[in-house]
């Protein structure tokens, strides 16, 4: 079993946060891999939710690897009045724009949002 398949498997125990139904393996894409640091996109067999998450794999004392994420963001579609037109699937060009962020990107999130926020943006309170 490789990495995104060890992967896939550990993350069919989480449970979609709309529905709470557990993922199928089946329906976990590994968008993206840097190390140990994964960004995944599973959704809901259930109800047809996505979510994107960040994982990273780490080995605790006994050596044994496990999955930990941060919190899932579901992108839930607005029914309602939305275009019938499809979502363009993923391309080459959007794996090669991925590829070279990932080759220079450090780890550091906070740095990652912080950046992008415009100047004139408050920073929330208790930070």
């Amino acid at each position: 079993m490789d990495g995104a398949d060890w992967l896939r498997t550990q993350l069919t125990s989480f449970g979609c946060a709309a529905c709470g139904r557990a993922y199928s393996a089946g329906r976990i894409r590994i968008l993206a891999q840097r190390e140990e640091l994964f960004f995944v996109d599973m959704g809901c067999e259930t109800c047809g939710a996505q979510a994107v998450a960040v994982v990273t794999i780490q080995l605790d004392e006994s050596e044994d690897a496990y999955a930990e994420t941060g919190d899932l963001e579901m992108a839930l579609a607005d029914t309602e009045g939305a275009p019938d037109a499809p979502i363009a699937p993923v391309g080459a060009d959007d794996l090669l724009d991925m590829s070279r962020f990932l080759a220079r990107f450090d780890g550091d999130f906070r740095s990652l949002f912080r950046d992008s926020q415009s100047a004139d943006d408050p920073e929330p309170e208790g930070r």
